[in-house]
């Protein structure tokens, strides 16, 4: 008599594919969800975003979870009531910037929302984009960097034109340091510092020439803690202790590297040439262009952000409209209406609105838009001339710079959390786009 034929077998059997499906299912869901933890941890994603999000999905997926993140490792712990055992998944990644991924990670998580596919074919797809080549080839990285300083030096730094040629040149050299830092991992811990003293060292050089506040600042403002800053407040805001602290102390902490190093850059010039180079990072002794130039210049500058954090060129226009329309408010309230204290306030809030709104129409991740804009906006330079200050013993105007600093970094996030809640007053419970 053939095995089919024993009572009960065939049954048994089909309860063994089942199990072992449910099972096979499981995992493939747990890997899903720990993949993902992984690309919007590597792509920029801010934490209290992160959590939310990776939470809503285990619940898509009838998965009990319970995620913890600080910058740099996330915990995935993995409970099973049934069987009353747990397992913790630990995921280590550095922190990066990639809108592009993070902007396709988005739009395949919105499909696996709505349905349109399931989780075995979004685990292959969530794979292709986290193993694809970078959109923008290592050379153009390079000469993104020296433009980046270029037209910030004219639009943040008041710089003239001989001090963009000089930001420039010190933001090539900057760049292929960056270069060598990704090749050598061994150089990484050592990358701001060596930046920062080179560019002290040859701004200093440079200074009978141009001015040293507005070239030092423009060539390491990729380096600047700006960014860091702000989104360390958003994070302590939105109850996340843990992630805000930690950011908010690295900022803290870059901002004294890059000014400590641009000093140590100056004295060594100083000691070479054998006489006293006064190279301060005081902008008012800087003779900037007319600002009504700003606006030639700004266009190029928001593109060369996009490159930097790998926004794809398809989203240049969206993010330089957004970022314009953020930046005119600024200049209205800042430069016409004299509102120091309110300038970023509005025009957060206004970035926000229109990123948000732009986002609710077309599809397209809200902070990808809404990131270089935001980039404009951050006072990085401020506290860098703050811990200058301080280590010139000049401690009133650097503890004045670095409270300058803290209160900018809030006024923005004041305004992206009120024009959130004005788009989405009870969040954004069935989609899983970042806000």
């Amino acid at each position: 008599m053939p095995e089919t034929g024993i009572p009960g077998y065939s049954k048994k059997s089909v309860e063994q594919k089942n199990i072992v499906h449910a099972i096979d299912l499981l995992l493939l869901h747990q890997r899903f969800l720990i993949l993902l933890a992984k690309a919007l941890m590597v792509y920029g994603s801010p934490l209290h975003y992160l959590e939310d999000n990776l939470g809503r999905i285990a619940r898509l997926l009838d998965l009990e979870v319970t995620v913890s993140a600080i910058p740099g490792l996330i915990l995935l712990s993995f409970e099973d009531s049934v069987t009353h055992t747990s397992e913790t998944k630990v995921i280590r990644c550095a922190n990066g910037w990639d809108m592009h991924r993070l902007d396709e990670t988005n739009q395949l998580l919105r499909r696996v929302v709505h349905g349109k596919i399931d989780i075995p074919m979004a685990v292959p797809l969530l794979e292709e984009i986290m193993t694809a080549k970078p959109i923008y080839a290592w050379y153009w990285q390079v000469l993104n960097w020296g433009v980046i300083s270029w037209t910030l030096c004219l639009v943040c730094f008041d710089g003239s034109w001989k001090d963009s040629g000089i930001s420039l040149a010190l933001g090539l050299m900057a760049g292929c340091l960056n270069l060598a830092a990704q090749k050598f991992s061994g150089y990484t811990n050592f990358f701001e510092v060596s930046v920062s003293i080179l560019t002290g060292l040859f701004g200093a050089a440079l200074s009978q020439w141009g001015c040293f506040g507005a070239t030092s600042l423009s060539a390491t403002v990729v380096l600047l803690p700006g960014l860091v800053m702000t989104t360390g407040v958003i994070e302590l805001s939105s109850r996340h202790m843990i992630a805000g602290t930690v950011r908010i102390f690295y900022a803290l902490l870059l901002a004294f590297i890059i000014a400590y190093g641009l000093l140590i850059g100056v004295q060594i010039y100083n000691q070479m040439a054998g006489h006293e180079v006064d190279a301060l990072l005081d902008l008012t002794q800087c003779r900037g262009l007319s600002k009504w130039t700003w606006f030639g210049s700004f266009p190029l500058g928001i593109i060369s952000i996009s490159v930097l954090v790998n926004i794809h060129w398809r989203h240049w226009i969206s993010v330089t409209v957004v970022a314009g329309i953020s930046y005119g408010v600024f200049w209205l309230f800042k430069f016409h209406l004299l509102l120091d204290d309110l300038a970023p306030v509005v025009a957060s809030f206004v970035l926000g609105l229109v990123a948000n709104t732009w986002s609710k129409f077309t599809g397209q991740t809200a902070y990808m838009i809404l990131l270089p804009g935001e980039m404009f906006l951050v006072p990085g330079s401020v506290g860098v001339r703050g811990f200058a200050s301080l280590l010139s013993k000049d401690g009133a105007q650097g503890a004045q710079l670095a409270m300058q600093m803290i209160t900018t970094c809030l006024s923005i996030m004041i305004g992206l959390f009120a024009s959130t809640f004005l788009v989405y007053p009870k969040g954004k419970r069935n989609s899983a786009i970042l806000t």
